[in-house]
């Protein structure tokens, strides 16, 4: 699967707007994408692991409300990474 980044989150990626990975669920995706950029667990998920709500989750272009990361994936699936940027 692909997973895609933009804005702040792709200086955590070295700037690799797409990576691919192999896995199951998205916990597992996350997972091995940790592994190869290990700064982006601390920003990525909250004190329980799971995806901080300042980040929002979609899965082949349609939003997902409440990621879970058991959730499935398929190998031509998309997930793409959009984070909330608030200021004033």
């Amino acid at each position: 699967m692909i997973l895609r980044f933009s804005g702040i989150m792709l200086r955590l990626v070295n700037y690799e707007r797409t990576v691919q990975v192999e896995a199951g669920t998205l916990g597992a995706a996350l997972e091995q994408l940790e592994g190869r950029h290990p700064q982006l667990r601390q920003v990525l998920r909250d004190a329980n692991g799971q995806i901080r709500r300042s980040h929002q989750l979609f899965l082949n272009g349609e939003r997902v409300a409440r990621p879970d990361l058991g959730m499935p994936l398929a190998e031509a699936d998309q997930v793409e990474f959009l984070t909330a940027i608030a200021g004033g």
